[in-house]
């Protein structure tokens, strides 16, 4: 590895090989690197969170987009109870209304004639 590499790597806290690490050191402009390195972990580390006024401007956002649907739902499922309500409510009449003791009346009459509609067999079954 380069001395650049071995450095990035002890840096970044990964195991490096001690014999690279001192040969690393040993390079030109080694000292100068490193002390890049570290200036550079320590200013991302600084920038990882972000700001205040970022995090509660999301969390408004999130609250926002967050409330109209559960009312959206809501109202979904209001309109949808009153129409079964309704159709409910029409065919309940129905079925608490009574006519008396007579039979209903009949929609159709069917009338069936002996020999037209229908034939008597002998008692030994039909041959």
């Amino acid at each position: 590895m380069e001395a650049s590499e071995v450095l990035s790597a002890f840096v970044d806290g990964e195991t490096v090989d001690p014999g690279e690490l001192a040969a690393a050191l040993e390079a030109p402009g080694a000292r100068e690197l490193l002390l890049d390195l570290v200036r550079l972990r320590a200013a991302l580390v600084e920038d990882a969170r972000p700001s205040a006024p970022f995090v509660d401007q999301m969390r408004r956002k999130l609250a926002e987009r967050a409330r109209p649907r559960p009312r959206m739902l809501r109202w979904a499922a209001a309109a949808a109870i009153g129409a079964l309500a309704l159709l409910g409510a029409r065919d309940i009449g129905r079925l608490f209304r009574t006519g008396g003791d007579e039979p209903p009346r009949p929609a159709r009459v069917l009338r069936y004639e002996p020999g037209v509609d229908w034939h008597t067999v002998p008692s030994g079954g039909p041959s």
